[in-house]
């Protein structure tokens, strides 16, 4: 990751660049639907361009909390959201052509938590779009290739991807099952529950999206208890749990939510 606090300054990012930046990445923060290449783009325009030194920021953080009212740890995943959304381009870009780069994004049916959450996967991910590419070539044969068929195959990548454990295959193919209990029904069990909590933190998911129609990303924990806590009475929620589904929703990260 780039050290953000070089004191170095792209100097042809002017101020008024800076700003500019600053407030298209802010309205991307705010919208909880964005498509995620569109924020990522943004993200990393302000990052490359150093927006936080122009603007008289020690470090990319620091700019994200006083600019955009996000956290440290929100900063950072941007961050990596940009770099997820950068595969994805160059690999469709490189397998399925230029002009197909962003086709992903047209359709729009990639949230921002999907692709961060692959952050740690980028081979993987590469591999798998690869594969996705080379089979619609050869199904289109001599024939043009499809937006929406590139935009489907890479949300169809992602969605694999995120089903699949962790794990290492040659890992998978050593675990050993409880006492008693035969290795294949051991898998089982455990696939179950991983879509078990898949299905869970979706639910959590959209209670933080719902949570942001009231109380947009750019607006501090603090300032959204009070909207919380009145939609918490009337759903029968409460405004500790919206907030942690909140910060799910704008994160990614799971461990938002953890012990709710």
């Amino acid at each position: 990751m780039e050290d953000t606090r070089n004191p170095q300054v792209d100097t042809a990012a002017g101020g008024a660049d800076a700003r500019r930046l600053t407030d298209e990445l802010r309205a991307a923060v705010a919208e909880p639907r964005t498509a995620a290449l569109v924020l990522a783009r943004r993200v990393r325009a302000a990052h490359r361009g150093r927006a936080w030194a122009v603007l008289g920021h020690p470090s990319w953080d620091a700019y994200a909390m006083a600019e955009l009212g996000v956290p440290r740890p929100t900063a950072y995943r941007l961050l990596d959201l940009a770099a997820t959304a950068g595969v994805i381009e160059e690999t469709v870009a490189r397998e399925a052509g230029p002009a197909f780069a962003h086709a992903w994004d047209t359709w729009a049916v990639l949230d921002v938590g999907a692709v961060v959450e692959l952050r740690g996967r980028l081979s993987e991910l590469a591999d798998l779009l690869t594969e996705r590419m080379g089979l619609l070539r050869a199904e289109a044969g001599d024939g043009p290739q499809e937006p929406g068929r590139v935009a489907a195959a890479v949300a169809d990548a992602v969605a694999e991807l995120r089903e699949r454990p962790d794990v290492p295959p040659s890992d998978l193919r050593t675990v050993r099952g409880p006492d008693g209990m035969d290795v294949e029904a051991w898998r089982t069990t455990v696939a179950e529950g991983l879509d078990v909590q898949r299905r869970l933190r979706g639910g959590f998911r959209e209670l933080g999206l719902l949570a942001l129609r009231v109380a947009p990303g750019y607006v501090s924990d603090h300032g959204s208890e009070a909207v919380l806590h009145l939609l918490g009475e009337e759903i029968g929620s409460t405004c500790e749990e919206l907030l942690a589904c909140r910060r799910y929703a704008l994160t990614g990260d799971a461990r938002a939510v953890e012990g709710l």
